[in-house]
């Protein structure tokens, strides 16, 4: 992101800036047309498709172990055992831990010698599932990508996007929303034809 001066005090009697960055930077949205040629793009995403009830999946136990863990389908039902089955309309986003690793680039993207990124992500199997059996309206991560780090074909964005659902990466401060029972607002920029926009999330306990 970059910031350049457009107006100044002393010029103009105010100050703004022009502001420069990818779509894609900090905590974003994935609009379906980020990766599907015809998908809906940020502007076309309703604004009550940008809100929900929160699920926040715990996988950190597993991580620790591999940096290539994935959400799969028992995580999903290991928490309706405990919490009940996801609500209508929700939002559900990994907490794999990885968020500690933010403002550390070689942590966070954790690529190896073979020039291959190292980071957790969703499986296909996981989002099959949720597509065939619950209500969801987005899917978030607290790493750089909804797939793992190592996929070269991103399974979960062409099978999620291609619904005409959205994604959140880089999700920030998990740890301190509960698995159950907060409300999220995705405070994405209407930009005209994006593929994507930086966000603000509002969760709400």
């Amino acid at each position: 992101m970059r910031l350049e001066i457009a107006s100044t005090y002393s010029e103009n009697g105010y100050q703004d800036y022009e502001l420069h960055l990818n779509e894609h930077t900090g905590t974003h949205l994935d609009a379906p047309i980020h990766f599907i040629k015809d998908g809906i793009a940020v502007h076309e995403i309703p604004v009550h498709c940008l809100c929900g009830p929160l699920v926040v999946l715990d996988i950190r136990d597993r991580v620790l172990h591999n940096h290539d863990a994935t959400v799969i389908p028992d995580d999903i039902l290991r928490w309706e055992k405990k919490y009940g089955k996801i609500p209508s309309n929700a939002i559900i986003i990994m907490n794999s831990g990885w968020g500690k690793y933010f403002g550390d680039n070689n942590a966070f993207v954790n690529m190896d010698k073979q020039g291959i990124p190292h980071f957790p992500g969703w499986s296909k199997t996981a989002v099959e599932f949720l597509l065939e059996a619950r209500s969801v309206l987005g899917i978030g991560v607290d790493t750089l990508s909804l797939d793992q780090g190592a996929s070269e074909d991103f399974p979960v964005h062409n099978t999620w996007l291609s619904n005409g659902l959205w994604g959140l990466e880089n999700v920030a401060n998990l740890d301190n929303i509960p698995p159950s029972g907060a409300f999220l607002f995705v405070g994405a920029s209407k930009v005209y034809g994006g593929t994507g926009s930086p966000v603000r999330l509002i969760a709400v306990i």
